[in-house]
């Protein structure tokens, strides 16, 4: 079945690449270049050690920033 979507060709890509998770984070920013990769590195480390054994998506909600969070956020990419 095909659905249409407000999501991006590459961020439709990635979510299939995931499949699936156990706890799904959800960032919301705007023109927050110069916070947002300390953001997602705090919320990394407390997944990592309050739920290590769960498989966590982190994901950034950009609304439209002017400035260059969502490159800020896409070099903070954790495995």
């Amino acid at each position: 079945m095909h659905y249409d979507t407000a999501l991006r060709g590459y961020t439709s890509k990635r979510i299939e690449e995931i499949e699936s998770a156990d706890i799904l984070i959800g960032i919301p920013c705007y023109n927050n270049e110069r916070t947002i990769a300390h953001v997602i590195q705090m919320v990394s480390h407390g997944l990592a050690k309050h739920y290590n054994e769960r498989r966590s998506v982190i994901f950034i909600a950009d609304g439209g920033s002017t400035d260059d969070t969502r490159e800020a956020a896409k070099e903070f990419e954790i495995k």
